[in-house]
């Protein structure tokens, strides 16, 4: 939902645009602007409506951050990006928990080698097979590891080593 269509929904039974722009210090004629999309608001008007409309503050902005970001087609292909980080579960796990993310993994993941791997969705689904099995099945381990190619296996022995701790 664009950013205008939100602030038309909260605002409508309870304010006019008049009065929403009022109680925010701005001019009705502006709400309006800013309900078809002609207008984006600053950060702090945003703020401000979010305020006044009982509306979560972050998602406004964000919402603001995005309908700039569409002007440009530089701007629209950063903030894909940025929306995808934001929203990856693991960055988020990341952001609300920093302890999550000692030295020796952030040192693992600056390899291009662990990139790759991370990159490609066979290895990502084995990884996180592996984290969520609670039976380690060493024998069986044992068994594949003659399988695993040397690149391969240099890049799952830094990740364990990264992930245990060990340098």
């Amino acid at each position: 939902m664009r950013f205008g269509e939100i602030i038309k929904q909260a605002r409508n039974g309870r304010f006019s645009q008049q009065a929403l722009g009022e109680s925010i210090g701005v001019w009705g004629t502006y709400i309006y602007q800013i309900e078809k999309g002609e207008r984006i608001p600053s950060d702090d008007v945003c703020t401000n409506l979010a305020k006044t409309l009982d509306l979560d503050p972050q998602r406004l902005l964000f919402l603001a951050y995005k309908e700039r970001a569409q002007k440009t087609p530089e701007g629209r292909k950063l903030f894909t990006q940025m929306e995808k980080l934001i929203t990856d579960p693991v960055i988020s796990q990341i952001i609300t928990n920093p302890k999550m993310l000692n030295a020796s993994i952030a040192k693992a993941l600056q390899s291009p080698d662990i990139r790759k791997v991370l990159k490609n969705k066979q290895w990502c689904e084995a990884l996180n097979a592996s984290a969520s099995t609670t039976d380690r099945d060493i024998p069986e381990l044992i068994k594949i590891i003659p399988q695993i190619p040397a690149q391969q296996w240099q890049v799952l022995l830094s990740t364990a080593k990264a992930f245990a701790g060990i340098t």
